[in-house]
């Protein structure tokens, strides 16, 4: 028992040494940050109110990635609005999402870049249904479904970046038929860090 927990207490210590040496490597290679602004459409998965449906919306968020030439981690935060009307009823939505994840970068030149990229997103839906003058407030809980997708870049001058994608997402809520939530976004930013 006591060999079992020298092991483990020499196991984190070497784990915690790694993460250290990891977080370290990162700051002092080649590494570079990137911020832009997405704009883009989703079809998106929507169960209330019933009947549920899919809807395309238009997505406009933030991106930040930082990582080497080859491999970076990226972070987005987003919104898509959209609204549904017909002489009864007028329906709302908004819906706020986090994608965490990352890419990998496997063409990578001066002037273009081809990306694959792929993580976790947490998705959270606001139903807004007025009806015969009543209104009905729906916040769907928080969601979390994995994503992957791909996309080109094209450098401009060394520091601005132009990108276009397509992310294929996971929705573990939707109907059987259809399982997967599509997005196409067009981004564009500025580039800093170690080159």
């Amino acid at each position: 028992f006591l060999t079992v927990i020298k092991f483990i207490l020499y196991y984190n210590k070497v784990m915690k040494l790694f993460i250290i040496l990891l977080f370290l490597s990162l700051n002092t290679i080649a590494a570079e940050t990137k911020i832009e602004p997405v704009y883009g459409f989703e079809r998106t998965f929507h169960p209330e109110p019933k009947p549920s449906r899919y809807r395309t919306e238009t997505v406009l968020g933030l991106r930040a990635t930082y990582g080497t030439k080859h491999f970076a981690l990226e972070a987005e935060v987003n919104q898509s609005t959209s609204n549904e009307s017909n002489d009864v009823t007028d329906v709302d939505y908004k819906t706020e999402s986090v994608l965490l994840g990352a890419r990998l970068i496997p063409i990578n030149s001066e002037s273009y870049n081809l990306f694959f990229r792929g993580g976790m997103r947490a998705k959270r839906t606001h139903t807004e249904v007025e009806s015969g003058g009543e209104t009905t407030l729906k916040t769907t809980a928080v969601q979390y479904d994995p994503y992957a997708g791909a996309g080109i870049g094209i450098d401009i001058a060394g520091v601005f970046t132009l990108n276009t994608g397509a992310t294929l997402i996971y929705n573990r809520n939707a109907e059987e038929s259809e399982k997967y939530d599509t997005r196409y976004t067009v981004s564009g930013g500025i580039k800093f860090g170690n080159k």
